[in-house]
């Protein structure tokens, strides 16, 4: 890099090998042009544009090529950003909750430093809200690489309407996320037409190819978001759930009649009027909740009508029932062994790319802050103070070509006060790269789900940002993120009640009391609530469902901050009971109620951004899981994983749950297919927690371990599928 940058009219491949004392070294031609393509690639990542100019400007085709690095090329835009758009800045760049993705955008932050005006109030403070994107699907990082990149890709995809396995061949244009998911648009190859491809549908690993391609002029991510619509509201359907059980699918009902069915006790089932928008997001609800709802048939249904909306859920329901029993019969008896590991362990990268990229922030902020603490500087990249100290050894070997004493960098970090000189020419801020300036730019859209004041700044930052990496247009148009419509109608419900006062209206459903209906449906007004509290630091008691144990529980919590996780909003608070800090989802709060002043906790600065899925978890379950729901061990921080191999079925693939097509052939497994299965093991708050995921992921999730767990999965799953089979005013027995 140094050599490039110091001579204006470049050098030749031949000059670069005997200037480059590394290059000197190598033992073949073969061996210095491969390096020469390799640090060439790395470099232009980082953003350094390398020129290839004509050795003789009158015969180019003859002559061959000198390689430079124009000064100044690199360097970051003229640009200032206000205090409110490093407001915004910086709440983006802390959305990520994946690792690698939070750090490309911390880093593309703090690239910017130089020309971000001081945050208005008190640095310490922690926002009062703060979005979170969460990434499950693994086909993210490759399929946004290959977009900025404008590779085409490979990869299989379950067709949501038939669930149909089919390879698709992409041009990818963009990715966004809209309604809690991740999408990719592009220009499909083989059936020649623009196609939208939802990532958690992708069931195999995204393959990039090394063609490339130019995506179509004025192409817009957003543009394309906004004219996804959401699902209509198709109608409603009955369910059946046992007495004081199924305290979710409560919380989406609109009316409560009497049910069929009676416990052993005698006590009376309810039976819940459930809206429909997405008939299988309703049934994976209904499904998660085991024995203890049942669908029950259409009393209305006629052989010639078409299929009822009841019908279709319950049909769905049933097939996932059984599903996860099939799926769990399979892996009865399943041995794991823990040597053979799924995935690499996850550390801090450090390869050439990432190492040159912290060494050249180094020497910037050093730079700005000569004399500056080591531990300081640690801090400050994101690394130990050993590998800061390894890194300013090698610098203090870089410099000019000729290595003379004058021409290498000036380096000392003695008695813990780090300088650096002679490296004025990678001391100004440099543009972002790429992935950095993708990374903010889908942080700020997301932005676009809070209520507030910030849209301008927003705006703005959102363009100054596209513009530090060097090619606005085509980085801004290629990335996207818009927020879920129903929490943007719920913010506007909370807005009007927090300025008139006005609670909205409920009606009262079935026999509820006026009192009960309020506390089921009014959450706008829980919503207005637990914000004025954060803004007036008052405690709140919350009447809250504990899903994982399917319980209703009474709480006195101090909320501290407002967290979105994709599709859902929790709000941190210390909660009173646990004498620790708690998330709650704010659509599991029934109802909310100012009891009196928040008491102060010192700590509330340190409090995470991120949700997290799982506290206070004390039993450890191994699951089985395929392709689809991998995304489980992450979730739930599994401990740890490890291939395993399943006993073979009649069908295409265990992965897809479609049946075996005459004639098509599965394929076959070999070092680089990727893995089909995969145990993990987790750390639950309670057994059902684990049960509701093998039911409503039917067919995708298993139990291996503990034999207890087992047995009882198997009994949940097997008391679910006996509510289909029997009659519906049968009395049906809770799970013992």
């Amino acid at each position: 890099m140094f050599a490039l940058l110091y001579r204006e009219r470049g050098y030749t491949r031949a000059e670069l090998r005997a200037a480059v004392p590394d290059y000197t070294a190598m033992p073949s031609d073969a061996a210095f042009e491969r390096a020469f393509e390799r640090d060439k690639q790395e470099l232009r990542a980082l953003g350094f544009p390398i020129e290839e100019v004509p050795e003789d400007a009158f015969f180019e085709e003859d002559s061959g090529f000198r390689y430079r690095i124009a000064r100044g090329s690199f360097a970051l835009p003229a640009l200032r950003f206000t205090a409110e758009e490093t407001a915004v800045l910086a709440l983006a760049a802390n959305a990520w909750t994946e690792t690698s993705l939070g750090t490309t955008a911390r880093r593309a932050l703090r690239k910017l430093e130089p020309v971000l005006e001081p945050a208005a109030g008190d640095d310490e403070d922690a926002p009062l809200v703060q979005p979170t994107i969460s990434v499950q699907e693994p086909a993210f990082a490759p399929l946004m690489d290959a977009v900025l990149k404008h590779r085409q890709v490979r990869f299989d995809y379950l067709a949501a309407s038939t669930d149909e396995l089919s390879t698709r061949r992409l041009e990818p244009w963009g990715v966004g996320s809209r309604f809690g998911s991740w999408y990719v648009i592009g220009w499909d190859l083989d059936r020649q037409a623009e196609r939208t491809f939802r990532l958690s549908r992708i069931v195999s690993d995204v393959r990039s190819t090394t063609h490339t391609f130019v995506p179509p002029e004025k192409f817009s991510m957003n543009e394309r978001l906004d004219a996804m619509e959401a699902a209509p509201e198709l109608g409603s359907m009955t369910v059946d759930v046992a007495p004081g059980r199924a305290q979710m699918l409560r919380r989406m009902a609109s009316g409560v009649l009497p049910g069929r069915r009676t416990a052993p006790d005698g006590k009376p089932w309810d039976r819940l009027v459930i809206p429909v928008t997405e008939p299988e997001r309703v049934a994976a609800e209904i499904a998660a909740v085991g024995p203890d709802a049942v669908v029950p048939e259409d009393d209305d249904a006629r052989p010639e009508a078409p299929v009822s909306l009841q019908a279709r859920v319950r049909g769905s329901v049933l097939r996932r029932l059984e599903a996860a029993a099939a799926f769990q019969q399979r892996v009865a008896g399943v041995e794991v062994d823990w040597t053979r590991v799924s995935r690499r362990p996850r550390r801090a990268s450090n390869s050439s790319a990432e190492r040159l990229a912290r060494m050249l922030e180094i020497v910037r902020y050093v730079y700005a802050h000569q004399g500056v603490e080591l531990s300081e500087v640690a801090t400050h990249v994101e690394a130990s103070t050993d590998q800061v100290v390894e890194d300013l050894t090698t610098l203090f070997v870089c410099g000019r070509p000729g290595h003379t004493p004058d021409q290498l960098i000036e380096a000392s970090w003695d008695e813990g006060s780090v300088t650096v000189s002679n490296a004025e020419e990678i001391s100004s801020p440099v543009r972002l790269t790429q992935p950095e300036a993708a990374a903010l730019l889908v942080g700020l859209q997301t932005l676009r789900s809070l209520p507030g004041e910030h849209t301008p700044a927003i705006e703005s930052a959102l363009r100054k940002v596209a513009e530090a990496a060097g090619e606005p247009a085509a980085l801004a148009d290629a990335v996207g993120a818009r927020p879920d419509d129903s929490f943007l109608a719920l913010a506007e419900a909370t807005a009007r009640a927090r300025h008139t006062g006005d609670r909205p209206e409920t009606p009262v459903q079935g026999d509820a009391t006026a009192e009960e209906a309020t506390e089921h449906t009014d959450a706008a007004a829980v919503s207005a609530t637990v914000r004025d509290a954060i803004d007036a630091e008052q405690r709140l008691r919350i009447n809250y469902i504990v899903a994982s144990r399917d319980e209703v529980t009474d709480r006195e919590i101090d909320p501290v901050r407002l967290v979105s996780a994709n599709n859902h909003w929790y709000v941190m608070a210390w909660c009173e009971r646990a004498k620790d800090f708690r998330d709650f989802r704010l659509d599991r709060i029934r109802s909310a109620a100012v009891v009196g002043p928040a008491e102060p906790h010192q700590d509330v600065a340190a409090v995470r951004t991120d949700v997290a899925t799982v506290t206070s978890a004390e039993t450890d379950i191994v699951l089985v899981t395929d392709r689809r729901a991998r995304w489980i061990a992450d979730q739930y921080r599994a401990s740890r994983t490890a291939q395993v191999q399943l006993p073979r079925v009649n069908a295409l693939s265990a992965d897809t749950g479609a049946t075996e097509e005459p004639g098509r052939r599965a394929r076959p497994s070999g070092a680089g297919t990727p893995v089909e299965f995969e145990a993990a093991e987790i750390s639950f708050t309670t057994e059902e927690l684990a049960f509701s995921l093998l039911t409503r992921f039917g067919g995708q999730v298993g139990i291996v371990q503990p034999g207890f767990h087992v047995a009882r999965g198997q009994l949940w799953v097997n008391t679910a599928l006996a509510g289909y089979r029997i009659g519906d005013g049968a009395d049906t027995a809770p799970l013992d």
